[in-house]
């Protein structure tokens, strides 16, 4: 062990003396302002820094001469040549205003603003540079801070009996390796991450910078290079200015309404090239204001790559304001650009401009010689045509890897020591200096704060196995390890005591015993004793569930049976909800009967794409009557309805009891589904592909069974996406009972119906304020249920 130590402390030593050298100081406007998350960036070794909040910065480099760009949005660049020897040369700099040359207009009414043809070319060139690189790799540094600022005067004192100091700086930290391969692969490595006042953990940068705005939506939000970006904002040319040579636009980006799925703010357009030079914008979610700055940098010839990105996060809930900023730091790139595209482009707004000669190779989709004509031959070509080429070359390049339908790959580890990194460790790499406020964040010992976490987590561990148990969980419930692959989960009596007019208040004891032998194979029992107090009637059942195969190819096998009730039409009514509306409004819709069955069910998937199913249940169904008429505020002029629920197809209704054989023919598909793939886990997007499904009951007579009917069923789940704002829920289905059926109420087909002053949650769930009974059917039908 001494021999290893003396090993590493001799090469952090040796590494330490090489980046003992390098540049820091500060970076202010000619007020002499701080400018925070300033970006320094340095070409020759494809790699740079931010200034912090105080706009200090520090960047170690080997000795050598650079070449350093110095930028703050808004202001106007600065280059310095700089030389490196022994030790850091202080270089402090005064960035001034951006100067922005704006060409007189004429107006008049047809003219339109220079933006909107900038705008058009640079969405046409969007795809372009998602695609310009195969690959690419490089180290990101993140920070987070956070800190409360407002916190209201009752809940102040209560924070600080818990230790909370709201004054105090939250700051996490963490280093990562990452890496993308085209079309869809991203992987991250984190190699450090520390925390004060916050759960380790939970550090993960990827999030908040592995998206582009070069992508349709970011952040859940429209980017203003969508290629329905005109239909959500309105653009304003605000000048321009040169930098090495080129021209950069200021755009200034408008929402045409407010909302969550929009962004304002400016974004800057790099002439004649037309990829992003800068940005920031501004969106908000659930409230939460979001603000985003990027600097891109050329990282390799025409390759532009962001090299500093800032997210801020800050609002309110119940009066307790706070935000929380991240600033990422990419440096290090590695670069391997995409040989089909060169970055020259002649592109023509054929909407102003007279239009080329359209390319007859890309109109009949020859995508090879369409490309060489606008690439190698440096022809003209309008917008239109470039987008639809860079279409149909994404769509060639997704056909011919292994998984067409895979949408992303994304892989995440982090190394085993990555937060056991100690504060010397955090000095030597760090390239944004920290603030005074984020060094005292970190005055707790780091040591301290995961022995509080170890200590909280065994504390967690007995409770879970049993090791201490409180009472309170009988009422609400906990979950209890009985070894490595068995463990128990109760969920209490609160959540299953019920009132209903047959049973009265009615108490139901359950619980899960969970076995899972490995990822691909599970079984699941589950025992239900209930009692009713007014009926002074008790049921049983148990269902098991033993599924085996990974989870997108996995078959299912259900065995279930015992003595309980059921709602007519099953799950229509949630027991609780049916309770209060009971108790509270003296409004009954929860119809019940009883049932004494077996039933054994298999089903099988198949990629995610397709299930089919099918079941048999034999049940002994009888009749229940109302045995109470409690509430809790008596009108006298109303009365619970009668259990037997009333519909206009048949008079009777109550009926005797019967037997009944039936099974279940079933196939559900969603045959254009896509698919996320994390840590080689594969994600389906459901609402990529809409539902079919195909359904076929059959009533047996026979072996005791009095009924005899055949029931076929049709439907279709989908959401038609028109925008992002525009969206049409279907749900639809058409069906019939062929014959002469015999079958009682129950095995009627029932429509989701809505009693209730509330909404469920599923927009197409229900019909609202359709009776829940009264048209079900034993004849054909159709139902179809939009929203919009």
């Amino acid at each position: 062990m001494l021999r290893i130590a003396i090993c590493t402390f001799l090469t952090l030593t040796f590494c330490g003396q090489l980046l003992a050298q390098g540049i820091k100081g500060n970076i202010k406007d000619n007020e002499g302002n701080p400018l925070p998350f300033a970006s320094i960036y340095v070409k020759q070794a494809g790699t740079g820094t931010s200034s912090n909040f105080e706009g200090n910065y520090e960047l170690p480099l080997a000795a050598g001469t650079y070449d350093v760009s110095f930028q703050f949005m808004g202001f106007a660049s600065e280059q310095r040549k700089i030389q490196v020897g022994s030790g850091f040369t202080t270089i402090n700099i005064v960035l001034k205003p951006q100067v922005y040359d704006l060409p007189t207009v004429v107006v008049s009414g047809k003219a339109e603003d220079p933006s909107y043809t900038i705008m058009r070319k640079a969405i046409a060139k969007a795809k372009y540079h998602l695609l310009q690189n195969d690959s690419y790799s490089a180290q990101v540094y993140m920070k987070g801070t956070g800190q409360l600022t407002k916190v209201p005067w009752f809940l102040r004192k209560t924070l600080e009996k818990e230790g909370v100091d709201t004054s105090r700086v939250f700051t996490s930290e963490s280093v990562s390796e990452i890496s993308f391969q085209r079309p869809n692969t991203f992987s991250e490595r984190v190699i450090s991450v520390r925390a004060s006042g916050q759960d380790m953990d939970n550090a993960n940068p990827t999030s908040y910078i592995n998206s582009s705005f070069y992508l349709p939506k970011v952040v859940n939000a429209i980017s203003p290079l969508n290629p329905r970006a005109f239909s959500y904002y309105k653009f304003e040319y605000q000048g321009s200015f040169r930098e090495n040579g080129y021209e950069v636009n200021k755009i200034k980006v408008a929402p045409r309404s407010k909302g969550d799925d929009v962004f304002e703010g400016e974004i800057y357009i790099r002439e004649d090239f037309w990829n992003i030079y800068s940005l920031d914008l501004t969106t908000s979610i659930y409230g939460f204001q979001v603000d985003i700055q990027q600097i891109f940098a050329p990282i390799q010839d025409e390759v532009w790559m962001p090299v500093t990105q800032q997210y801020e996060f800050s609002g309110q809930i119940f009066g307790v304001a706070g935000k929380y900023s991240y600033l990422a730091s990419i440096s290090n790139y590695e670069v391997v650009p995409n040989p089909d595209l060169d970055a020259m482009v002649e592109l023509v707004d054929e909407k102003i401009e007279e239009a080329p000669e359209e390319i007859q190779a890309i109109k009949e989709k020859n995508l090879d010689a369409g490309m060489e004509l606008v690439f190698e031959e440096d022809k003209e070509v309008s917008r239109k045509q470039f987008r639809k080429m860079m279409r149909e070359y994404e769509k060639q390049e997704l056909k011919e890897t292994e998984e067409p339908d895979l949408i992303s790959d994304y892989s995440f580890k982090m190394d085993s020591l990555a937060a056991k990194k100690d504060s010397l460790y955090w000095e030597s790499i760090r390239p944004v200096p920290l603030t005074s406020k984020e060094v005292a964040g970190y005055a707790k010992d780091d040591s301290t704060y995961v022995a509080d976490k170890v200590q909280a987590e065994a504390d967690s561990n007995k409770v879970r196995n049993g090791q201490k148990f409180r009472p309170g969980q009988i009422l609400t419930g906990s979950y209890y390890k009985l070894g490595e692959r068995l463990r128990f989960d109760f969920p209490g009596f609160l959540p299953h005591t019920n009132f209903n007019a047959v049973e009265g208040f009615n108490l139901t004891f359950t619980g899960t015993l969970q076995w899972r032998n490995d990822t691909t194979t599970r079984l699941r029992i589950s025992p239900y004793v209930r009692y009713g107090f007014a009926s002074e009637q008790p049921y049983a059942k148990v269902e098991s569930v033993f599924g085996i195969g990974k989870a997108e190819q996995r078959s299912t096998i259900r065995l279930s049976g015992g003595s309980y009730i059921e709602q007519f039409n099953p799950g229509i009514i949630d027991p609780l909800v049916g309770s209060l509306y009971m108790l509270l409004f003296e409004r009954n819709y929860f119809h019940i009967y009883e049932k004494q069955f077996a039933k054994a069910s298999y089903a099988r998937r198949f990629k995610y794409r397709y299930t089919v199913g099918a079941s048999i249940e034999y049940a002994n169904r009888s009749e229940l009557f109302n045995n109470t008429d409690y509430n809790f505020f008596d009108r006298g002029n109303r009365r619970f309805s009668d259990n037997a629920p009333t519909n206009y197809e048949t008079t009777a209704q109550a009926f005797d009891g019967n037997q009944a054989l039936i099974t279940n023919l079933s196939l559900r598909a969603r045959p254009w589904i896509k698919f996320r793939k994390y840590n080689g886990r594969l994600i389906p997007i459901y609402d990529r592909s809409p539902e079919l499904r195909l359904t076929y009951r059959k009533g047996i007579d026979g072996l005791g069974s009095e009924v005899n009917f055949d029931h076929l069923e049709l439907g279709v789940d989908a959401d038609i996406r028109l925008g992002v704002r525009a969206i049409i829920d279907v749900d639809a289905e058409v069906g019939k009972f062929f014959g002469n059926p015999s079958l009682e109420f129950m095995d009627y087909k029932h429509f989701t119906g809505n009693r209730l002053e509330v909404s469920p949650m599923n927009v197409t769930g229900s019909y609202r304020m359709l009776d829940y009974y009264k048209y079900s059917t034993a004849q054909e039908y159709a139902s179809i249920l939009t929203h919009i």
